[in-house]
């Protein structure tokens, strides 16, 4: 079984509600039968390693397409390590199961998507070309526009932000409307602290995002977002391997899921 929690969202200007699914580390590892059986080896090992509410990790991602189709949903928000290491089977895998669903997959780039952790691979960002027909073609920076509000899905998996994806975030700001921020490293915020240092001990600063010993751009996106006046309304990110929602500023919050967990949200009007 999965766990599932439910959330609502107001945006003011909708005139229509909306349905999604947030979920992040699913961590699938996946293999064919024509695969090699050293490959097969290892897709097994790591979905066992993450396995969660007594599935491995394959079995928890087809009941998360099972609940896609029952809901009705209208987007998938997919907030990284959705694959726990590169091959050509783990994408093939995921853009099979993500076609057949139903819904339209935002999926954001995370530390496992071209990791090296159980391949030598090198540069994770030399995969791009291939998560592209998956995440908008542009899984740096990319922008899902359903009129009255934004989604906007921004790699941050190395804990940097790069100079054009700042320019990228003030672009999607000047459009004057609500954002919904989806990426896999949460903000450094006081309410995820506490939870984090219990699961992740006293020095949690590589499961958050903004903290001293970033890069000044890494910085400036979170002020951005943080600011008072941003249209950011929700941030969706993943990573921590807990569910979670806390202010990331005042009145607006910040979610993130843990294997075999997600968020069913509501995102409506005000009336």
């Amino acid at each position: 079984m999965l766990h599932i929690e439910q959330i609502h969202l107001t945006i003011p200007s909708l005139t229509k509600e909306y349905r999604f699914l947030h979920f992040s580390d699913t961590h699938i590892a996946y293999a064919y039968p024509e695969d090699s059986a050293e490959d097969t080896a290892l897709a097994e090992k790591q979905s066992k390693t993450w396995s969660a509410f007594g599935n491995t990790a394959v079995e928890n991602f087809e009941l998360l397409m099972q609940e896609t189709a029952e809901r009705n949903v209208d987007a998938l928000l997919m907030a990284g390590d959705i694959a726990d290491y590169y091959s050509e089977s783990n994408l093939r895998y995921l853009t099979e199961k993500l076609g057949a669903c139903g819904a339209e997959p935002i999926y954001v780039y995370g530390n496992h998507e071209g990791a090296s952790y159980v391949k030598n691979l090198g540069d994770p960002r030399q995969f791009y070309p291939d998560y592209r027909g998956l995440m908008g073609d542009t899984p740096d920076f990319h922008v899902r526009d359903f009129g009255a509000f934004l989604v906007a899905a921004v790699d941050n998996s190395d804990h940097h932000i790069r100079k054009e994806q700042l320019e990228k975030l003030q672009e999607v700001f000047d459009r004057g409307l609500p954002v919904l921020l989806l990426m896999h490293i949460p903000l450094s915020t006081e309410e995820i602290l506490p939870p984090m240092e219990q699961k992740w001990g006293k020095n949690p600063a590589y499961f958050m995002l903004g903290t001293d010993a970033e890069p000044e751009t890494t910085r400036e996106f979170c002020r951005m977002v943080m600011a008072e006046d941003s249209p950011v309304a929700a941030v969706f990110a993943g990573h921590v391997h807990f569910q979670h929602c806390g202010e990331f500023s005042a009145g607006r919050m910040q979610y993130t899921t843990a294997p075999g967990c997600c968020f069913e949200v509501f995102l409506h009007g005000d009336k």
